[in-house]
């Protein structure tokens, strides 16, 4: 599962950079040859870039990369940190819970008043629901690492 999710986040973050660049690219040139810009760059833009964010995210739960304050766990003995690790793990979960929940609800929203983008005229919610599923892709990463880390540091106590 962890090697499946590894390359569906790496390709999500391959694809949407590739697409960002390319038509951001072909925005720069057309402004410089015609001086007009394509309208519909900045709407395909910023929701592609919901979908980066979030996939990076994922990757950055994944190895640990977040900011993090350890001053207190570095110096804890092992049944606190053992409780700290079940306690972040829940926090980090429930709060992109809350997100993929609010996130649905969003999109359910778009979807009921038939919302559209305003250049391309798309459904908002199928570009709206990169939002709730960025967030599952964090909801599983983080149970995983959070089990990680306590299997860690249950062996450490071997």
């Amino acid at each position: 599962m962890s090697k499946l999710l590894s390359m569906v986040e790496n390709s999500l973050i391959i694809f949407s950079s590739a697409i960002m660049c390319i038509i951001t690219f072909a925005n720069v040139v057309s402004r410089y040859l015609t001086g007009n810009s394509f309208a519909f760059t900045e709407e395909i833009t910023i929701n592609i870039f919901v979908l980066l964010v979030f996939a990076g995210a994922s990757v950055g739960v994944k190895n640990s990369s977040h900011l993090g304050f350890t001053l207190l766990f570095d110096r804890a003995n092992l049944p606190i940190k053992k409780l700290l690790c079940i306690f972040s793990g829940l926090l980090v979960t429930v709060v992109f819970i809350l997100f993929a929940y609010y996130g649905v609800d969003m999109v359910l929203y778009q979807m009921s008043v038939n919302q559209m983008t305003p250049a391309l005229g798309w459904h908002q919610w199928m570009v709206s629901s990169t939002f709730p599923l960025g967030c599952i892709l964090c909801i599983i990463r983080s149970i995983e690492v959070a089990v990680k880390e306590y299997k860690n540091l249950h062996l450490e106590s071997e």
